[in-house]
């Protein structure tokens, strides 16, 4: 195991390539995904925009899916 960190709540990640823990990795697969299937419905919607329409649901989104979306939102993450 790595001693690299988690760039969102510090907890080791698998490898030292990877920049989140295995629980913010998948929240982030999952992010893309809902991306992809939301730009089929929407055609023209920015990544940014995706994700600011996200944290505006509020409780209905889990929070591993806000830390990413936080994370890529402010940090400004190439996607």
């Amino acid at each position: 195991m790595s001693d690299v960190k988690c760039k969102i709540c510090q907890n080791k990640v698998e490898k030292s390539s990877d920049k989140f823990c295995s629980n913010h990795k998948l929240a982030k697969t999952k992010l893309q995904n809902g991306y992809e299937l939301w730009l089929k419905a929407y055609d023209t919607l920015s990544y940014d925009d995706f994700l600011q329409q996200l944290l505006g649901l509020g409780d209905l989104v889990g929070i591993l899916i806000k830390d990413v979306a936080e994370f890529e939102l402010y940090f400004q993450v190439s996607k």
